[in-house]
This record gives structure tokens, sequence and C-alpha cells, in this order.
């Protein structure tokens, strides 16, 4: 997988994820490092992506379902 598609699939897992995804989890996922990972969530900021980091893994932040988390919760 190169890196302009193995970043589009990093933005589709963090999309349809409801729970942070570790570095070595989404690595694992693409077939390449964590330091790849980590290099590659650095670019999608770059372009302007939401994508959080906690120390459970990253989470891309869509307003949308952050506010519907915090009123159903």
């Amino acid at each position: 997988m190169e890196g302009d598609e193995r970043r589009q699939f990093i933005l589709k897992l963090l999309a349809g994820s409801e729970s942070p995804l570790s570095g070595t989890e989404i690595a694992g996922k693409c077939g390449v490092s964590r330091q790849i990972i980590v290099q590659d969530i650095a670019l999608l900021r770059a372009t302007n992506k939401n994508i959080l980091s906690t120390y459970r893994g990253y989470l891309l932040y869509q307003p949308e379902f952050f506010l519907i988390s915090l009123l159903t919760a």
C-alpha cells in the first residue's frame, strides 16, 4: 500500500471507530511500522485533518459525533 492510499485508509479507520485506535493497531492493519503511522498522522494533520492524540490512541475529531456523545453520556 502506497503512502497516499495508506493515509486514506487511516482516515477511514479513524472515521469508522468510536474509540481511539493505537498506532500499533493501525500499523498492523496497514502492514507497516508504528513509526510510519506516526509520520502519516503528522502529514494528515498538516492537511488540516482533525486527528486527536490520546493516551489510548488516535481519534478523528468529528464535531457532530462529539456533540452527540456528550449529549448521550
